[in-house]
Order: C-alpha cells, then sequence, then structure tokens
C-alpha cells in the first residue's frame, strides 16, 4: 500500500461534515467555530482569551493557524486538517499584562491539548482513592449527580462542600448562584493563592476591601516586605512591568528596591539590598522601622497619621524587634532613614510564604505608608480598583473552612485539588458520602470522585474576570473560539443543569450577561453607549478598562497595639510556591517541567534548599538525598547547597510531589506541604507555609538532581550584611 492510499486527506470541515475517498462523511471535529474561510494556510488569526493559570487574569490572544492531525476513522488512519491554537501571546488592550505574559501563561496551551484530560464523564469504578474510573454518558452522569444532590439537599444542605479556585470571574460568580440556590455554604478555597493577609492589612489599615495596587513604577524608592512580586506574588507580570519602568523607564531617575525576605527569591536577586529576615519576623521588621521614622521625624506625614497608628508604632523597642527580626537595629534605621528621604517610597506589604502573623505583619506594613503620606498618590499604595462588585463577592475564601468541613455530606469540587495543598483535606473526601469532580483532569482530589462531570479547558468557554490587581478598573474576557476537543461540558452549564433537576434552578451568567451588568454599574459613564456596543466592543478586544482613579485617601483604620514574639529561628522549615508551578497546578505541563527552577536551576524535580553550614553538618552536597521529617510527616528530596540561604532555615519549594495528575507530574518529587501539619494565620485561618520545626537526616547520595547549570552565580560577600 502506498503512502497516498494509506492516507486519506480530509479538509477543514468546522462548518459541517466533508465527504472522504471513499463517499462517506467523515466526522467533524474542528476544534474552532470560526468559519473554514477565516482559516486559511499559512495565515495566522489572533483571538483574546483570559489566562486560567492564577488570580491575576492577564488577558491572552491566542494564534490560531491551520495543523493536522491523525485520527481513527473505521480503523483506518485519517490525516485531518484542522484549525489549532498555535501559541498565546499577552493582550496589549489588558492594562495588567500589556502584551506580556508570564511562563505559566505561555504554558496554558499545553493544558488544552494535555493527552492525560478526561475524554468524557466518568464514574469510580474502585476504592476510592485509587483513581480508577470507567466512562459513562453524559445523562447518566447527570442523573446520579442529581441523585447525589438531592440527598444531600434532603439531609442538611449545609453539609454541602464546595471546593473552587478564589477568582473574581463568571465561574465563581455561578458558583456562588448554584448554592446559593440549595442553601448551602458559600464555595471554600484551599489557602493557595487566596491573598487572605493582604485583604485583611488592607482592610484595618486602610478600610479598604480587596487587594491594594501598589505604583511602583513611579516610586522612587520601594521597600517590600514579605511580598516576591516578581517571582509570583499576586500578579507577576503587571509588577515585572512597572518594576522594569521603576529601574529605567524613567530618564535620569533609577529607582531603588529593598526587599525584605526569609529566603533569597527572585525579588531578592533583583534588589538593591536584600534584608534576610527570620521566618516569622516580618511583623517585628514593620514595627520597627515605624518606631524608627517616628524617632527619626518622618516629617508632617507621621504627624497627621490617626493617634492609633502612631500609638502602635510608639510602645515598640526597634533592638527588640530588631532581635526578633533577625536584621541589625542599626539597618532598620538606615531603612527609615532612607524612606523618609526618599520623594516617592513605597512599603509593599505582602505574603509569599503565609505565616501564623502573617495578617497581623502586613496590617503593619501597611501602615507604614500612612507614616509616609503615600496611601491613595501616585508612585504608592492605591485602593482596590473593582469595577464590578458582583463578581468580587463571589470570590471563594480560604478562611476558616476547616471548621465546617468535618463532616460534609456531598463535596462538589472546580478547579481545586485540596487533596494536594491541604492534606489534611482528605479525611473531608474519604468522609463524605458522595464526591462530585469536575476537574478535567484526574489529580489527587478526583481520584478520590464517585463522578467526574469534566469541565472544558479556559480556551474553550466563556470568560470574563476581573483581576486580582489593576492599575485602572479593569475586566478581562473572551468569548468562546475553540469548540470542545473531548466530550467535556463548561462547569457553569453542569451546575446549572443540576440545578434544575433538583427543583432550585438558577439563571446562569456568561460573558454577555456580565458585561450588561459592568454596564449597568458604570451608570451613564459611557458617553452614551448602548449595552450592545459596549459588549461588542470590549468582546472585540478582549478587555475593557476605566479611567485612571483620581488619589484616594485611606478610610478608617482599625489597628491596634501589635505584640512582638519571638520565632524559632534556627532548624525551621518554610514551604513557598514556585515560579513554575504556583500552587502545584502547572505540574502537569511538560514546558513548565522543563523550566529551570529560578534558584537552584533544577528541572524536572525541586530539591531541599540547604545552607552551607548546615549541609556541611550532614556531609552532603548538591544532589545527595536527605530526608526531612516533622510532627506531621516527612519526605524525601535532593540537596541544594544554597549559598545566599539563611543559616537554618530549609526550604523548598511547592509544585512537585503528585500522587496522581497524570503521566508529565505523577511520582515527581515531593509535596514540602505534607511536613506542615494544620498551621494556619490566627487572625485570618488562611494555611501557613511555616515555619515548621523539622529533622534532617542523610539517606544517601544516589539521588537525581537534573540541573540547567552546576555553576552557582557569585554571591558578593556583603550579602551576610544584607546588602547586594
Amino acid at each position: 500500500m502506498d503512502r497516498r492510499n494509506f492516507f486519506r486527506v480530509v479538509g477543514t470541515a468546522s462548518g459541517g461534515a466533508m465527504t472522504g475517498a471513499c463517499g462517506r462523511q467523515s466526522e467533524s471535529i474542528i476544534p474552532l467555530l470560526v468559519p473554514d474561510e477565516s482559516i486559511e494556510p499559512g495565515v495566522e488569526s489572533w483571538h483574546p482569551g483570559v489566562c486560567g493559570e492564577c488570580a491575576a487574569a492577564c488577558g491572552v490572544l491566542a494564534r490560531v493557524m491551520v495543523a493536522e492531525r491523525v485520527i481513527d476513522d473505521g480503523g483506518e488512519p485519517v490525516r485531518q486538517q484542522v484549525a489549532a491554537v498555535k501559541k498565546l501571546e499577552g493582550n496589549p488592550e489588558d492594562p495588567v499584562s500589556g502584551g506580556r505574559l508570564c511562563a505559566r501563561g505561555h504554558a496554558g496551551l499545553q493544558s488544552l491539548y494535555n493527552p492525560d484530560r478526561a475524554k468524557g464523564p466518568m464514574r469510580r469504578a474502585g476504592p476510592r482513592g485509587e483513581g480508577r474510573f470507567e466512562p459513562i454518558t453524559w445523562e447518566s452522569a447527570m442523573q446520579q449527580a442529581a441523585d447525589m444532590l438531592r440527598a444531600a439537599i434532603d439531609e442538611d444542605p449545609q453539609r454541602i462542600m464546595f471546593f473552587a479556585r478564589p477568582r473574581a470571574d463568571l465561574r465563581s460568580a455561578n458558583i456562588a448562584r448554584f448554592l446559593r440556590e440549595l442553601g448551602a455554604p458559600p464555595a471554600a478555597a484551599t489557602g493557595m493563592g487566596c491573598f487572605e493577609a493582604e485583604i485583611e492589612g488592607a482592610r484595618r489599615a486602610y478600610g479598604w476591601q480587596g487587594i491594594p495596587s501598589y505604583d511602583i513604577g513611579e516610586s522612587t524608592l520601594v521597600l517590600s516586605i514579605g511580598a516576591d512580586f516578581l517571582g509570583g506574588w499576586v500578579s507577576p507580570v503587571l509588577y515585572a512591568r512597572q518594576y522594569g519602568h521603576m529601574r529605567r523607564g524613567r530618564a535620569g531617575l533609577r529607582g531603588r528596591l529593598i526587599q525584605a525576605e526569609s529566603r533569597f527569591s527572585l525579588t531578592a536577586w533583583n534588589a538593591d539590598r536584600w534584608l534576610p529576615v527570620s521566618p516569622g519576623g516580618e511583623l517585628a521588621l514593620a514595627l520597627g522601622i515605624g518606631r524608627a521614622l517616628l524617632d527619626g521625624g518622618a516629617g508632617a506625614s507621621a504627624l497627621a497619621a490617626p493617634r492609633a497608628v502612631r500609638s502602635a508604632f510608639s510602645t515598640i523597642d526597634v533592638d527588640q524587634a530588631a532581635a526578633v527580626a533577625g536584621i541589625g537595629a542599626n539597618e532598620i534605621r538606615e531603612v527609615a532613614s532612607e524612606l523618609a528621604e526618599s520623594p516617592a517610597p513605597v512599603v509593599l506589604a505582602g505574603a509569599s510564604i503565609v505565616r501564623e502573623n502573617s495578617a497581623e505583619a502586613v496590617t503593619a506594613a501597611c501602615a507604614l505608608n500612612i507614616l509616609l503620606g503615600r496611601v491613595g498618590v501616585q508612585g504608592g499604595v492605591m485602593p482596590p480598583s473593582s469595577p464590578l462588585a458582583a463578581l468580587d463577592r463571589a470570590r471563594p475564601s480560604s478562611a476558616r473552612w476547616p471548621e465546617r468541613s468535618s463532616e460534609p455530606r456531598l463535596v462538589m469540587v472546580d478547579g481545586a485539588n485540596p487533596a494536594y495543598s491541604s492534606p489534611s483535606s482528605i479525611d473531608a473526601l474519604r468522609q463524605a458520602e458522595s464526591v462530585i469532580s469536575l476537574s478535567p483532569f484526574i489529580d489527587e482530589t478526583t481520584a478520590f470522585a464517585d463522578l467526574i462531570l469534566p469541565d472544558h479547558d479556559a480556551l474553550e468557554r466563556d470568560a470574563m474576570a476581573v483581576p486580582a490587581v489593576s492599575p485602572v478598573p479593569s475586566v478581562t474576557l473572551g468569548a468562546a473560539f475553540v469548540a470542545p476537543l473531548h466530550d467535556t461540558r463548561p462547569a457553569d452549564r453542569v451546575l446549572a443543569e443540576l440545578a434544575q433537576m433538583v427543583a432550585r434552578p438558577f439563571e446562569p451568567l456568561d460573558s454577555a450577561g456580565g458585561l450588561a451588568l459592568l454596564h449597568e454599574a458604570l451608570d451613564g459613564r459611557l458617553g452614551g453607549k448602548s449595552a450592545e456596543d459596549f459588549a461588542k466592543t470590549a468582546l472585540q478586544k478582549g478587555a475593557w478598562q476605566g479611567p485612571e482613579p483620581a488619589s484616594v485617601p485611606a478610610g478608617a483604620s482599625e489597628i491596634e497595639g501589635f505584640s512582638l514574639r519571638e520565632e524559632e529561628a534556627s532548624g525551621v522549615f518554610q514551604a513557598y510556591e514556585s515560579p513554575q508551578f504556583g500552587d502545584g497546578g502547572g505540574a502537569n505541563r511538560p514546558w513548565l517541567q522543563e523550566l529551570p527552577d529560578p534558584t537552584s536551576s533544577a528541572m524536572w524535580g525541586l530539591p531541599v534548599e540547604l545552607d552551607p553550614a548546615t549541609a556541611s553538618s550532614l556531609a552532603v552536597r548538591n544532589g545527595d538525598m536527605v530526608r526531612v521529617s516533622s510532627d506531621h510527616g516527612s519526605l524525601e528530596a535532593p540537596v541544594y547547597v544554597n549559598p545566599a540561604a539563611i543559616p537554618g532555615v530549609i526550604s523548598m519549594a511547592i509544585g512537585q510531589g503528585h500522587s496522581t495528575y497524570g503521566r508529565y507530574a505523577s511520582g515527581r518529587g515531593s509535596n514540602p506541604l505534607l511536613l506542615l501539619g494544620e498551621m494556619r494565620d490566627s487572625r485570618t485561618g488562611a494555611i501557613a507555609m511555616g515555619p515548621t520545626r523539622v529533622r534532617l537526616e542523610k539517606v544517601g547520595t544516589r539521588g537525581r538532581l537534573v540541573q540547567f547549570s552546576r555553576a552557582d552565580r557569585d554571591v558578593p560577600s556583603q550579602r551576610n550584611e544584607g546588602r547586594i
């Protein structure tokens, strides 16, 4: 048989099926809804959408071109011409991405075409947790899901537990509507990427609701306390663009950056000065700087600060604060002096590594901007600029969810993986009468499901989201331009159908409805533009942005006195979200597995970071295996001897260690969250990632640490003094 007879070539069939060489109609499996005539060989077209990789909700453009794939047609291989998404780029109309995109955003394409995606609905075919499933029809799956839901409502709807991602978007709004109709509690997030400490700190310090935006691009000095904003905190694309402008976007003016953090992060590498704070010492550092500002005469702005703010700092002893923070008292006074003398300073308050006192630490750091008079002004801290409260209110929260998950009747999961990111939730999954997953992948949580009702990929559905932070009021959006590759359904539609089946109907919100709400909320500020014209323009651009907000003062502060508590600073472990994998959801993208870790340059695995002194005491070097044990669990991982690690502080990035997450992530590396137990931020209840006491033990020298480069970048001797 020659090649011509082996392959039958069929043309693009998005407008309908075409007739093959043998006279039969071939299946129409074209993944785009755009007309055939708009897809020309060798010619690209671009379609707007929303990145689904994190809460930053960057606007993207998808590059579409003609491609080919081989399908089975009655036992015969057929080469089929299709229109395929080739690449993702940032949308220049989006004020957050500004036409840029991070590595995780680019790798989002590998979610759409991932070979491990669920091809259709499935039901459990073995014990819970084993991850064995068998395919069923959508009709059968929906009927079984409705029976589970009806039984849970009849018994007690308050025992329905819904895990979702902490995003302000259409999906969250529809989940909130669904649960409200059932009489069930609001959806819960597992804690990763929730930024509860930042939200609570802004509420208490400024009286704002949401995550503040920091105008670092127009500042002259940035003091970042606890926020690795170049490595993945809140919106790395936005802050990387602003950081570049601060550094060299203004003629004759180069802003400075001081980074205070308990590890030498990507942001610390790029800083002018690093303050190696002891884990949990961020609160003490902020309080010490505040007292030094008052002592040094921070000017009229400090005198104009509310009495409660000044009182909170005036009781602090700088030397005591320095001892708790692990920073010299003179250094604290130097930083305070630099802030006071800079014409446009700003203190960026965050918690990339959440502690038990993170909400207090962020509140204290926020209050420094009040002392400096940098609230609501250019180059300072700006209020949340969300234009659509309906989506903001629907954002799932991690606050206190473990307290209401002891005996769930029904657990539903959408876009979250609590069995990985919060291992204690496994008990809830085991005890639940029924578990329904809407995930398009079988991960650790979905392995416990009784039913899988797989969702569309982010590029296959309508989307509208409010970015976590934005310099101006904005939304990102995109209409569905990709038809599903598999027999999946959008979760919004599934929830609406289930609600209808149990006689609790609700009207799901789509992008058109969301834009109508936004048009109404703008209350005539669009120059008479109709709702239809407004929606058409926004969908064409893939984004909408309002004017820059005017200067906004802080509201009423709810700041009481702070107390200093010395933390254990030696032999402690902390976990942090990796720039590649975030909360671990990106681990099934091979592009990200091959992306070198910024600290260790490790690929296809993440090591335990040890300082040279600790490594020497254990007689280990790069690649040797160690066992790390706490009172809550243990793990084994290769060592990376980090020359910039704080002595006695052991760190490890989150992202690997999946037991069930497809061929690219399963059985690779270790999950550091197993060591942390039930540590929570004392005020918000958000999951804490350290510090926790651990024991180290060398277990062999046969570990495999794959590094892009084995030679570490030179670290200047000034590092030990906190200067780089």
